[in-house]
């Protein structure tokens, strides 16, 4: 009789940390969704601050060259 109510009580046992365990798991899960969701907002942030900055490298080289043409 023991040995039945100590399995009943290890297999509660391991329902309820096997219940938890799958809970931290899709929480891990989501976490990574929302990670990978940030890493490519960033990405396209990055390329749309690399186009911003390549224009004004741009504008600058045009303005120098003005600015050495009206200084001869």
């Amino acid at each position: 009789m023991l040995a039945i109510i100590g399995a009943m009580v290890v297999m509660t046992w391991q329902h309820g940390k096997n219940r938890a365990l799958t809970q931290l798991l899709e929480k891990c899960q989501t976490q990574d969704a929302n990670h990978i969701d940030n890493i490519f907002d960033l990405q396209q942030l990055n390329a749309n601050l690399l186009d911003d900055v390549l224009t004004l490298e741009l504008d600058n080289a045009v303005l120098n060259d003005s600015i050495d043409k009206l200084n001869r």
